[in-house]
């Protein structure tokens, strides 16, 4: 039996993310403030540079989850565009390790993984009874 699904996943889990960012080779440092574009100074679990050197914080919501505050005052239309790739990245790598672990977590194997259009990974995953 074979089906397809369509994850859109919010960050919720750390302990995850941290292993994220160490697999992308990203810098992060714990329990720092990010002065955002609207001037607030804002507590953030995690903040991470991205590759031209900006801060992107991850400050964690009422509901739990973590979303990315940054300042993007004075950004270009290609530098928010990097930036967004950026953090479009992480989000992907971060579903990824989460999808993975909890298949693996429920038995399953990965027996076969290819990156598709638009940056798509497809997954086939097995499991034997």
């Amino acid at each position: 039996m074979s089906s397809g699904a369509s994850i859109t996943t919010e960050i919720c889990d750390l302990i995850a993310l941290k292993r994220t960012l160490s697999e992308l080779q990203a810098e992060y440092e714990e329990a720092k403030t990010v002065t955002t574009s609207d001037g607030v100074l804002r507590k953030v679990e995690v903040a991470i540079r991205d590759p031209h050197g900006r801060i992107i914080g991850l400050e964690k919501t009422k509901k739990g989850e973590y979303r990315f505050v940054a300042d993007t005052k004075g950004l270009s239309n290609e530098q928010l565009k990097k930036q967004q790739a950026f953090i479009n990245r992480i989000r992907q790598k971060y579903a990824y390790n989460k999808v993975v672990d909890e298949l693996k977590k429920q038995g399953y194997v990965i027996s076969q993984e290819e990156k598709v259009q638009n940056n798509t990974i497809r997954l086939v995953a097995r499991k034997w009874s």
